[in-house]
């Protein structure tokens, strides 16, 4: 079949069609790709046509007019671009009505016309921004440029304005993508946390919830609660206290924009017990420590340097009888990443980890580049912290943070 966008591929029979003896009113014109040499000689037309038991069955040739309309992204990009380019990009994320590459270099010189086929393609999407640099800041953005903007509102100032609204896992987010970070790709690691935490799973399909009868929060026995030293927008946060009963999260993010936003969707979704702090990750956790509060569970997500924050707990003055886990996101090889991890969590806390008697497991969180994975590495805080010299300032860490998102790419059919 044709299989094309906004085409049919089944017709009525016109007049000059039909056989004399059968009524083309009760026959139809199965429409088949011209893009092989010859349809025809397929087995399953084959077999069809020379079928005895349906003689009328039979050839037949049908004029459909193919525009630019009834083209997929990548059949445009197929025909598009130059042939010396023997891959083209075939996916973007999609963040609510924004669509954000990953642009190569060699793309640069197309990057417009690949921004703007995107837009006309996709609809719900209204602005398509391309990353034009690596990570390099504490707050984790990076900067990028608008390559097609189909918005109706411009801003007179000449800011991106790029302010949106995601649904993940039945709670909704709204965010600046310019000046937080923020990766759809990660929704699947954000609900294993939060399942991994409330030992419950809850049903994403909001349909699927009501009809279970689970749009009030889900009950959790013991009371659990959560430091979230570096939780962003609430992607944790946000889905702990507004699903889950029983569930306090202090949440922190040192980017005053994230905060605000957090401070928002806490709002947007109906949080209960979630404070909101905007400090040094350290800091924050030291401050949780100082007003006495017993936390379960610590999330760190800042891939690039959040094992180096784990010096926080050298001299760990809490119930050594209730320690935590600890919930470490960082990037790591490809190639025995898992070990790497752990290795680097070890010397940040100052003591070897105990694979068995801490609890260590590493779970691979996905394909960043090449060359390195991201990692979760979950542990209980060990006893051998307890004895350390515990730190009373905290130097800023430098992140060497040189990833590359992969750029999704398939090769030219020949």
């Amino acid at each position: 079949l044709m299989c094309k966008p906004k085409l049919k591929d089944i017709y009525p029979l016109q007049e000059d069609d039909a056989l004399p003896d059968i009524d083309h009113k009760k026959e139809r014109k199965i429409v088949l790709t011209n893009e092989k040499k010859d349809i025809y000689e397929e087995p399953s037309v084959k077999k069809l046509l020379h079928d005895p038991d349906y003689p009328s069955i039979r050839k037949a040739t049908h004029d459909v007019i193919i525009s630019y309309e009834h083209y997929t992204v990548e059949e445009v990009l197929i025909r598009l671009l130059p042939k010396s380019l023997s891959e083209i990009p075939s996916s973007f994320e999609v963040v609510g009505h924004l669509a954000h590459l990953n642009l190569r270099e060699e793309y640069h010189p197309y990057k417009l016309l690949i921004g703007r086929i995107v837009l006309d393609k996709n609809k719900g999407i209204q602005v398509c921004v391309n990353k034009i640099g690596t990570i390099q800041n504490e707050f984790r953005t990076f900067p990028m440029e608008i390559l097609a903007d189909d918005r109706k509102k411009k801003t007179s100032d000449g800011s991106m304005d790029l302010v949106v609204e995601v649904k993940e896992d039945g709670c909704r987010f709204q965010l600046d993508f310019e000046k937080v970070y923020w990766n759809s790709r990660l929704q699947f690691e954000h609900r294993r946390i939060v399942h991994y935490i409330t030992g419950k799973k809850r049903p994403t399909n909001i349909k699927k919830r009501s009809a279970e009868n689970k749009t009030e929060k889900e009950k959790v026995e013991n009371r659990i609660v959560v430091a979230d030293a570096c939780a962003g927008i609430g992607p944790f946060a946000v889905p702990l206290t507004s699903q889950y009963d029983n569930v306090e999260v202090y949440a922190n993010d040192l980017n005053p924009i994230s905060y605000e936003y957090l401070k928002k969707n806490a709002s947007l979704n109906k949080c209960t017990d979630l404070k909101t702090y905007n400090m040094d990750g350290r800091y924050f956790l030291r401050q949780l420590d100082e007003e006495k509060v017993h936390y379960d569970h610590v999330l760190m997500n800042l891939p690039a340097i959040a094992p180096e924050f784990l010096d926080v707990f050298r001299g760990w003055q809490g119930d050594y009888e209730k320690k935590p886990m600890i919930h470490i996101h960082c990037f790591g090889s490809k190639v025995g990443g898992d070990e790497e991890v752990v290795e680097r969590c070890s010397r940040s806390l100052g003591c070897k980890l105990d694979l068995e008697k801490d609890e260590v497991s590493v779970h691979e969180v996905r394909n960043v580049s090449p060359k390195k994975n991201m990692y979760c590495v979950s542990f209980r805080l060990p006893d051998g912290v307890k004895n350390l010299d515990r730190i009373i300032n905290f130097g800023s860490i430098t992140a060497n943070d040189d990833v590359v998102e992969p750029v999704s790419k398939k090769a030219r059919s020949q």
